[in-house]
């Protein structure tokens, strides 16, 4: 399967889902016109985990769909994603030089898990919509 068969749109949202999954953040749904609704960053917060990981986590899932799907663009909430994150990580380096070191990772994860997103996105585009629960068990049976 090749991803010139499937929407842009498809693509990049299937990379947040996958993405997302993969470091494990919680999907509530995806649409396949163009969203995805992810668990707020304060319910990992709330159970310890720490906030530069969690940080990194987020802007990868915020940074893999264009990754994916370069002609796809960053829409207004993967880039709000991506402020967040950038916020969260209270990084002191310049925020562009960490926006462009969290965009390597994001290329490098979609080039790692490109198979595994291809295969979201067709059934996303498919069915229009999953639940994150249906995501998490397609993706479970796909191991």
């Amino acid at each position: 399967m090749s991803d010139r068969n499937l929407s842009e749109v498809a693509v990049h949202e299937a990379a947040h889902c996958v993405a997302a999954l993969r470091h494990g953040i919680r999907v509530r749904q995806a649409s396949a016109e163009g969203e995805v609704t992810l668990e707020p960053p304060g319910d990992y917060l709330e159970q310890g985990r720490h906030h530069g990981g969690l940080a990194v986590a987020y802007a990868v899932v915020a940074l893999c769909g264009q990754a994916a799907a370069p002609n796809s663009g960053m829409s207004k909430s993967d880039q709000q994603l991506l402020e967040h994150s950038v916020f969260l990580g209270s990084w002191a380096d310049d925020p562009d030089d960490i926006c462009c070191a969290l965009s390597a990772l994001a290329a490098h994860f979609v080039l790692e898990h490109r198979e595994e997103i291809e295969k979201v996105a067709f059934v996303l585009a498919r069915r229009g919509r999953m639940s994150g629960t249906e995501i998490e068990e397609f993706l479970g049976g796909q191991e």
